[in-house]
């Protein structure tokens, strides 16, 4: 199987499209917040065979203690080629590709335990940690207020565990239109509020989280809700593969994945 492997193009956009649905079934109102807002073909890459974009995946900018990092995002082969090395080779050439652009490390956020086996297998480590809390509202109302990305960055710099990465920029606008932004007195919460009223936070970042949760649940109207937290004793939220430059350990959290 011949395979090109290149940076993709503004004509790629509706094979991109459909190999998207194909994969992870988004509709086209996701699309739209995708490849309108933070899709750029300079972070980007795509795997041809026979003339036709086969696999793609694309990254956002971040950091870690100074360090650069790409957070690997909607990787993805057709249904008709899975098996054959298509991913693996897309995933080297990405590497390889990144490395000569001075980049330190690689991310990526595996959804499921078949996927951590895969990229384990490619060399990605575990990391970053997290708890999940499902809670019940509880105790007085919280006070939060709506942020914008560029003032939930700046805050989040004050939060971060040791560690952590940093995700700015065009990350934070993306997020912004997936979840909705809070800050308040020491705490940053990223959050949707399910079909069934459940409230699901993609992050919560707070001095005492235990006790946050539930009163940020009475300020939001919602009884129940479920808050990823860094953890350092909680399950892998994601995997990590250090380039030639990278120094130190790896990430210790990861907060938001874009899920």
């Amino acid at each position: 199987m011949q395979c090109e492997y290149r940076s993709a193009r503004e004509g790629d956009l509706p094979a991109l499209r459909e190999l998207w649905k194909e994969a992870f079934g988004d509709g086209d109102r996701f699309l739209d917040q995708f490849f309108e807002g933070p899709f750029a073909p300079e972070r980007s890459r795509v795997a041809v065979v026979e003339g036709a974009v086969s696999g793609a995946l694309y990254w956002f900018p971040a950091s870690c203690r100074g360090q650069s990092l790409a957070y690997l995002y909607g990787v993805a082969t057709a249904a008709r080629l899975r098996g054959r090395g298509l991913c693996s080779g897309l995933m080297a050439d990405t590497q390889a590709y990144l490395s000569a652009q001075g980049i330190d490390g690689m991310l990526l956020v595996p959804g499921s335990a078949s996927l951590f086996r895969f990229y384990a297998r490619l060399g990605y480590a575990p990391c970053c940690p997290q708890g999940r809390m499902k809670v019940q509202a509880a105790g007085p109302a919280l006070p939060l207020k709506p942020v914008s990305p560029r003032r939930y960055g700046e805050l989040r710099r004050t939060l971060l565990p040791p560690g952590g990465v940093c995700q700015e920029g065009v990350n934070l606008e993306f997020q912004a239109g997936l979840s909705q932004l809070y800050g308040g007195k020491d705490l940053l919460l990223a959050a949707t509020r399910q079909e069934d009223g459940t409230l699901l936070a993609s992050e919560l970042l707070s001095r005492d989280p235990i006790a946050a949760a539930p009163r940020i649940l009475k300020t939001l109207k919602a009884r129940e809700g479920i808050f990823r937290v860094p953890y350092p004793k909680g399950r892998p939220f994601a995997m990590f593969l250090p380039l030639a430059t990278w120094q130190g350990p790896p990430p210790a959290y990861f907060g938001l994945a874009f899920d």
